[in-house]
């Protein structure tokens, strides 16, 4: 879940406010040591001040008590402080929270890089069923999806064969190479299902709120992506790695062994999905978002003049149904 606030929406009030004070401890802490020292030594140096002093007991036992204090907790919320923007997610419902906020917005803007499209699915299929079902003060949904092309030969997710034994036991060890036919199963069962599914979904928030403009492309990339990338409204970047995990398929009536990229699992730690807020009142934070929002944007543009000579999407711009396709 967020390490900011219980619904994962960003850092609460009280978070807020305990950031801000956490910024002026280390301060504080100064000067009242410094303070400390001027009575103390104002008070050796001036008898009846010294003894006006000692008689409100401010260099007494109540003084010292307020700055260990204030010491104790200050170091204790150091270690403990969370940074405003920062998103950690265990479970990927947290994203699908994430997504529904999103949605709420008049102009919604989600772009996404990764394989195939399958989670990204999951996540839209609420907002979009409920722009379906209601008119929705939204009045601009805009799409951009940069998919990995699979009609090249890629080592990952590729194919296993085992390695010689030259005479040994069996040692389990595998060379990796292109799966044409993992490659096939990649394109057909997900990356092309996802886009009809997409675009079914699309011609019904066109049907039910014929005012919104929706713009919806795919565009595919050579680079094979190590990480799932969602950006909410130029606002968020939620990030969850790609591993590898070896595999056995069934495709065409054949089997065949692959080293496949799942996106998280628990092998990878308890965190799954990170994210990061251009909102954030911490410039770090902000300078990490703006750069995965940056290096996304700049690999959509190139990709508008750099295409596949062999597409897997023929079609990869969603366009409106005619009219009488929508009525049927």
């Amino acid at each position: 879940m967020s390490s900011l606030s219980p619904g994962g929406n960003g850092p609460s009030r009280l978070d807020r406010i305990r950031y801000t004070l956490s910024g002026w401890k280390p301060r504080l802490v100064k000067s009242l040591l410094a303070a400390a020292v001027v009575l103390q030594v104002a008070g050796e140096l001036i008898g009846p001040l010294g003894n006006a002093l000692k008689g409100q007991q401010l260099l007494g036992g109540s003084f010292a008590s307020l700055i260990a204090f204030v010491l104790y907790d200050a170091i204790s919320e150091s270690e403990s402080k969370e940074i405003p923007g920062v998103y950690v997610f265990a479970d990927r419902n947290n994203l699908l929270d994430e997504f529904r906020e999103a949605f709420e917005a008049r102009r919604v803007t989600i772009e996404f890089s990764g394989f195939t499209m399958e989670t990204l699915i999951e996540a839209l299929a609420i907002p979009l069923r409920r722009m379906a079902d209601n008119e929705v003060r939204t009045v601009e949904l805009k799409l951009c999806l940069i998919i990995a092309h699979l009609n090249l030969p890629m080592g990952l997710p590729g194919g296993l064969v085992p390695a010689p034994r030259n005479g040994e036991p069996d040692t389990g060890k595998y060379y990796f190479r292109d799966s044409p036919e993992n490659r096939e199963r990649m394109r057909e069962e997900f990356t092309k299902r996802n886009w009809a599914r997409l675009k079914v979904m699309l011609n019904q928030v066109q049907a039910k709120n014929p005012h919104m403009t929706i713009f919806c492309e795919i565009r595919e990339s050579p680079q094979i992506p190590e990480r799932k990338i969602y950006i909410l409204n130029n606002e968020k970047i939620f990030t969850t790695p790609y591993g590898i995990e070896p595999d056995e398929i069934e495709w065409q009536g054949g089997r065949y062994e692959i080293l496949d990229t799942p996106g998280f699992a628990p092998l990878y730690g308890r965190a799954r999905y990170i994210g990061w807020d251009l909102r954030s009142r911490s410039r770090s934070t902000r300078q990490i978002a703006e750069h995965h929002m940056e290096c996304h944007q700049n690999l959509w543009k190139k990709l508008a003049d750099i295409k596949p000579e062999r597409p897997v999407i023929r079609d990869p711009r969603w366009t409106p149904p005619r009219r009488q396709d929508a009525a049927s």
